[in-house]
């Protein structure tokens, strides 16, 4: 009886001992709101094993749906009890596309974060360095779910933050109205940052070291989040993967005749918008979505512009044309540019970006055949760019032939490999090398920060959109897989079961790594670790920049030429026609008269 009267009473010591050895096995953390419990994982990279502590599909903001459609994202306030994080949320709705990872789970109620903290010792007292991710997929597409961030946490010793924000004409629609005034996703990205801010110390993260990055749309987004004041103190670094702020025919005052299109495809009155908006705020989700389908499967990929959309300038998170705003920057200093250029900023393009718009033409099998001749160059793809930068106004035929004979080999003029090639120059040029190359002369010029530019060129074995063999750099979206760590779901990108990079691409994807995480943990991409090659900061003097590739390089000059003639010879060729045609205008009605044989003109 003595024996078990001892063992009684010592079952409650026993239960706490249990109790806490779960709760030490069980990563757990407690907010300003309410507690919440993730899971550990091991990951492993070249040789290296690591723990991690996941903590996935965490509701940041309420679920924007119902009244809370098109409108600003609203905090989804604390939880009524132990939150468990072990799941990824639903992924925002968007079209699905048979070249791109399928989401397995899309929903409106979609507003989630993931955190991934390493178990190691963070660099400084204050607690790890914070790296905060936005998706790309041209505002319409991607979600959080599918970049993994556990490898680079645990290689670079920082926590990592992935996002959903709301996409396509549910995050951007604008009807020039409060109803519903647009950019409705950056206002999420802005409220997710904020929800960072405020809880991120309870997972061992220093709120005052948080580094923003993104690649392609989300990189356009890094960078307007740069330029939104509203930020300041949320972030103190950024880095822009192939995507900058001077995207040509981006930002539209509203689209409204996208949100008509939508309408009339869901047989609803469009006479006027308030018909419109009633309309699309009591449509399905589904439905939306499925118009989309619709449009694409009856156009293409070339129908995609149809059915896009993207940030405007609402006037209140962006007040005025970012595009507009670089042009100026020299001359009219504003809140928004003083902002941008207080944050310190990586910034970079892939060797073939232009590889991207190669997927309207055809698949990989159909491309690998592809021949541009010069008739269809200077007839269908020169004044088809001319269209989609310039809209419905009229371009100069004195513009296309410059143009044209910029993006000529003249050995061989008429080669159609040689045009192809020229092709994805042009288009790599106008979409992502040149905006690049003068937002980082925008940044570094009259910036107290540092700046840096990089290049990627690697073509990597398992590329993320499939292209022909003739490309001969890495393409869009190439370098996230590095920057990543590799760490992704092979199946979902690549219908293949297993895969392993080759070396070469893992110790790329180290360094890339280490780049990151210095740059995130200090604000230079050298500190603290010296070992690598130096990366030179970036400024419009010497205009230097790195090189990745199998061995890495530092370089000078990058698309000097092709940012001189889309930034000052092409304006300057329009003003000077619109000037001429004036002119003309002015004094044609001389022109029209009529003299006699004497010179006595009436």
């Amino acid at each position: 009886m003595g024996k078990m009267s001892y063992f009684i009473r010592g079952l409650p010591i026993l239960l706490i001992l249990i109790n806490q050895y779960h709760s030490a096995d069980v990563p757990s953390v407690v907010t300003k709101l309410g507690s919440i419990t993730g899971e550990t994982k091991s990951v492993t990279f070249q040789g290296n094993e690591y723990q991690v502590d996941r903590y996935l599909g965490i509701p940041y903001a309420k679920p924007p749906t119902g009244d809370l459609r098109f409108q600003p994202p609203q905090p989804f306030g604390p939880f009524s009890e132990t939150y468990n994080a072990i799941d990824f949320g639903a992924s925002c709705p968007q079209p699905s596309y048979p070249f791109l990872p399928v989401e397995r789970k899309t929903d409106e109620d979609c507003l989630f974060l993931n955190i991934y903290v390493p178990r190691q010792k963070p660099d400084e007292p204050s607690g790890h360095a914070i790296m905060f991710f936005i998706h790309g997929g041209g505002f319409s597409i991607g979600s959080s779910n599918i970049f993994d961030g556990a490898v680079l946490s645990s290689e670079g010793n920082v926590i990592v933050v992935t996002i959903n924000y709301r996409l396509g004409l549910l995050g951007f629609l604008d009807i020039d109205n409060e109803k519903a005034s647009g950019n409705f996703g950056l206002l999420d990205q802005h409220l997710a940052l904020q929800w960072v801010n405020a809880n991120i110390g309870a997972f061992g993260g220093d709120k005052d070291r948080v580094t923003i990055f993104g690649e392609s749309a989300g990189s356009m987004s890094v960078a307007m989040q740069m330029l939104y004041p509203s930020n300041k103190g949320l972030f103190r670094n950024g880095i822009t993967q192939s995507g900058a702020l001077g995207l040509p025919g981006i930002y539209l005052e509203n689209n409204i005749n996208t949100a008509k299109f939508f309408a009339e495809n869901m047989s609803c009155n469009i006479e006027t918008v308030d018909e419109v908006f009633n309309c699309l705020k009591e449509a399905s989700h589904e439905n939306i979505i499925q118009v989309i389908l619709d449009t694409m499967q009856s156009g293409g990929m070339s129908s995609a512009a149809i059915v896009g959309v993207t940030p405007t300038i609402d006037g209140k998170f962006i007040r005025k044309n970012p595009a507009n705003m670089i042009k100026k920057a020299d001359t009219d200093s504003c809140e928004e540019i003083d902002f941008f250029r207080s944050i310190k900023l990586i910034n970079g393009v892939n060797g073939n970006e232009g590889g991207l718009f190669l997927i309207m033409l055809g698949n990989s099998e159909t491309l690998e055949d592809l021949e541009i001749t010069r008739e269809q160059m200077n007839t269908q793809v020169v004044p088809g760019t001319m269209a989609m930068m310039y809209g419905n106004k009229p371009v100069p035929e004195l513009l296309k032939q410059l143009i044209i004979s910029e993006y000529t080999d003249w050995e061989n003029p008429d080669d159609p490999k040689r045009l192809r090639e020229q092709l994805v120059e042009l288009f790599g040029d106008i979409y992502c090398n040149v905006p690049c190359i003068e937002m980082s002369r925008f940044h570094s010029n009259a910036s107290n920060v540092d700046s840096y530019v990089y290049h990627f060129l690697p073509k990597v074995e398992k590329p993320l959109l499939p292209l022909p063999k003739w490309v001969k750099y890495a393409n869009h979206g190439d370098e996230v897989g590095p920057v990543f760590g590799y760490n992704f779901d092979p199946q979902v990108l690549f219908n293949i079961s297993e895969y392993t990079p080759p070396a070469w691409e893992l110790d790329l994807s180290r360094r890339m790594m280490k780049y990151w995480t210095n740059f995130a943990k200090t604000g230079d991409p050298n500190k603290p670790d010296s070992e690598m090659l130096a990366w030179p900061k970036y400024d419009v003097n010497s205009q230097s920049y790195f090189v990745f590739d199998r061995e890495d390089s530092i370089g000078q000059y990058l698309y000097a030429r092709a940012t001189e003639f889309w930034t000052k010879i092409v304006p300057a060729v329009i003003d000077a026609t619109e000037h001429a045609q004036t002119v003309t205008e002015q004094f044609g009605k001389k022109d029209e008269q009529t003299c006699d044989k004497d010179g006595n003109c009436g």
